[in-house]
């Protein structure tokens, strides 16, 4: 398991190189690199390039397929070895933003190179002290959170800083607000992991913590057993090669001695026989010691010996290391090289009473399952106005939940495509693993759940038993039908071991006490069966026990426009919970040069607008104009989505649509047709509005959109209040 650490001194080795390149030699060195096309770092020249915007520009290129090319080739621009294996994802275990995630360290509206380089000086250096008021204004800059800080100190210095989200998933900061956090928490944040970890490098206790709270496969369980290993093997203490490698191992089958490496006993007798190098898991623990003293606790990643042919010399149990704190034991340890230990024995109680591992007996007994923070809520709906891509985000978080995943774990093939994601989530929906239903106005408990449902009889033989009345082909019969929700509630139950998914699209238009009934008390989280509360009911169509398993997830959209979350029926707010997502006009897919328009500024004027005018909930999402990059583009955009909407919106109130706009020239006012004035049929003051024609100026003037967003000069630009 060495080499899972291995990108941590080629990363440490590249700070120091871009420490001695200084600002010049970065700018021309980042210009050199292969990035397989102009990352978001190059797009503005100079203006950009600082340390932790090219670092974390480099971590996002952290996949398969991108780093063969632009890994080797920062090597080969700062002078560097070449890194580790670039086609192994284990040698790669680092943060790394999704490539939606802007990577750049400034607004470009107020770029403050010198606070990063400053900040930068400091990190890199082997005991880093870090200026709190630095750490304070690096943090002030747009764009820039604890996270992203973080995580591109854990890049600069992986031997020293820790990324802020791993440590809000110890249990020492569980239910911690991250952004509340300021230089003072964080450091006192890593001085507690370290002390929870001792000995520990920070990128060790951050692996460790990925694989058991964020990983969505923990490693330590209830199940996790206990094993104790010498360090003298081979004729001598291999301590420090087992600290190096991440890996301990034995020279010897059997007690005494080395031995034929087989599975036989002697006589009979398990504890005459070989060493028990075959058993142990991923997730069990390894006690290592030499004689009576101990040397460290690692947990298990993988086995060799556990493989065909694996009881060799040549095999290791591969660890992840928790503890490398050294303590001498007053008592007796046991004296097999390689043993199954367990509490009890001598050497599980020298460990657990030694004041130097106390903090790993304690993080023990915490890390179980029962106390890992759960990844995805048993009911979930995802809330927000139009636009802000709820779909989406349904079809991954269903993704995730299946494959056990955390929402913020990107898969390879998430970063480089989004039909990959797409094609995974037909694949579950075609294994039944995954249901999608929209709730309308009509949907009913018989739709959702079961229900009696006419069947045109189209084979003769239909009824021809003697236990029911024959029918004739062509005629109505009735039948039990099962509902979406029965149907995937019952594979569930006789999968446990799976997760299933229940999509519910628009789930606000549906009467959710009509439709439910009185299943909904059967989704809460402590009514699910297995769990203390278990309920079922017996389904009063088909006379059947149904409960409703935890391995069935319920994942459902919202939309605001339609109807605020205040509104919403209260059962469904008690037994769900809420995920806002609101329009986020900082989009990196949105285009800041739309051939002279700024289309982040411009959806944040609007929305701003929105919301006093109308409300918050339904301001524009940011998805209407992904990917618009050109006029014409956005032209089609506001002509055919986001005018209508506006007129949706407020009622064809033209005034307010017009306010929104802030007077652009798409909405024209005029007067009323004279001969309608004259036949009393209008008042003359009545105004009449329309938009302009589809090949009209307005819509292609980048003038017209710029002046959403800019403010007005002079009273000139405004129109003038009619005469009295």
């Amino acid at each position: 398991m060495k080499e899972i650490h291995d990108w941590a001194a080629w990363f440490r080795e590249l700070g120091r190189a871009i420490r001695s390149a200084g600002e010049d030699g970065l700018t021309t060195q980042a210009s050199q690199v292969d990035w397989g096309g102009k990352p978001e770092l190059l797009k503005n020249g100079d203006q950009g390039i600082d340390p932790f915007s090219f670092l974390y520009s480099l971590a996002q290129k952290n996949t398969k397929r991108q780093r063969p090319r632009v890994y080797p080739s920062v090597a080969k621009c700062f002078g560097l070895e070449a890194p580790p294996d670039p086609g192994n994802d284990d040698l790669y275990t680092f943060p790394t933003p999704t490539p939606v995630a802007s990577a750049v360290f400034n607004d470009r509206s107020e770029f403050r190179p010198d606070l990063l380089w400053r900040l930068f000086r400091q990190a890199v250096e082997n005991e880093p002290r870090i200026d709190p008021e630095l750490f304070r204004d690096v943090l002030e800059i747009k764009f820039v959170a604890i996270v992203k800080l973080t995580h591109t100190l854990c890049l600069i210095n992986p031997d020293y800083f820790i990324p802020a989200d791993t440590l809000e998933r110890l249990p020492a900061h569980e239910g911690t607000d991250l952004k509340r956090w300021g230089h003072a928490e964080y450091v006192s944040a890593m001085d507690k992991a370290k002390q929870t970890f001792p000995e520990c490098r920070a990128y060790e206790i951050n692996a460790f913590v990925w694989f058991q709270y964020m990983s969505g496969s923990p490693m330590i369980t209830a199940e996790s057993r206990y094993f104790q290993v010498s360090t003298r093997a081979y004729e001598g203490d291999h301590w420090t090669d087992f600290e190096r490698s991440c890996a301990v191992y034995t020279d010897a089958s059997r007690p005494g001695g080395p031995g034929s490496w087989s599975e036989d006993t002697i006589d009979g007798d398990p504890s005459r026989g070989p060493y028990p190098l075959a058993e142990p898991k991923r997730g069990d623990v390894i006690l290592v010691r030499t004689g009576f003293k101990g040397r460290a606790i690692g947990v298990v990643h993988s086995n060799d010996y556990a493989e065909p042919g694996g009881l060799n010399e040549r095999s290791r149990l591969h660890v992840y290391w928790i503890n490398k704190a050294s303590a001498s034991f007053a008592g007796q340890t046991d004296q097999r090289a390689f043993a199954r230990t367990q509490p009890g024995s001598s050497t599980y109680r020298a460990f657990a009473t030694a004041a130097a591992y106390e903090p790993t007996f304690a993080l023990l007994g915490k890390a179980g399952p029962s106390k890992k923070p759960r990844l995805h809520p048993l009911n979930l709906v995802l809330y927000g106005p139009p636009g802000t891509g709820k779909t989406w985000r349904t079809v991954t978080r269903a993704v995730a939940i299946v494959e056990g995943r955390s929402v913020h774990e990107v898969s390879e093939e998430e970063r480089e495509d989004r039909a990959a994601i797409t094609r995974r989530f037909n694949e579950y929906q075609h294994a039944n693993r995954i249901e999608m239903v929209t709730f309308h106005q009509n949907t009913t408990y018989e739709d959702f759940v079961e229900g009696i449902r006419p069947v045109l009889v189209d084979d003769a033989s239909a009824g021809a038993d003697s236990q029911a009345e024959p029918y004739n082909v062509g005629d109505v019969r009735y039948e039990l039908s099962r509902g979406v929700f029965r149907r995937i509630t019952e594979r569930a139950e006789q999968d446990p071991d799976q997760r299933y998914v229940l999509v519910i699209d628009e789930i606000n238009r549906g009467n959710i006490a009509r439709i439910f009934g009185e299943l909904i008390t059967l989704i809460e989280d402590s009514k699910r069966t297995g769990r203390e509360d278990e309920t079922r009911v017996t389904l009063p169509g088909s006379k059947t026990e149904f409960g409703v398993p935890a391995n069935l997830h319920v994942v459902g959209t919202m939309n605001t426009a339609d109807r605020s979350i205040a509104l919403l029926d209260t059962a469904l707010r008690r037994r769900f919970v809420f995920e806002e997502m609101m329009p986020d006009a900082s989009h990196p897919g949105i285009s800041t040069d739309a051939d002279g328009v700024d289309c982040r500024e411009l959806l944040a004027a609007m929305n701003r607008r929105i919301t006093v005018l109308l409300d918050r909930e339904h301001q524009i999402g940011h998805t209407y104009l992904l990917g618009v990059d050109t006029l014409a583009a956005l032209a089609g955009t506001f002509r055919t989505q986001i005018l209508p909407l506006l007129q949706e919106y407020f009622y064809d109130d033209w005034e307010k649509i017009r306010a929104v706009l802030n007077d652009n020239g798409f909405v024209r006012k005029s007067d009323p047709p004279e001969e309608l004035v004259r036949a009393e049929l209008v008042d003359a003051d009545q105004a009449v509005y329309d938009l302009p024609p589809a090949a009209d100026g307005p819509w292609t003037a980048v003038t017209a959109y710029q002046a959403i967003y800019e403010p007005k000069t002079s009273t000139e630009d405004s129109n003038p209040a009619p005469d009295a």
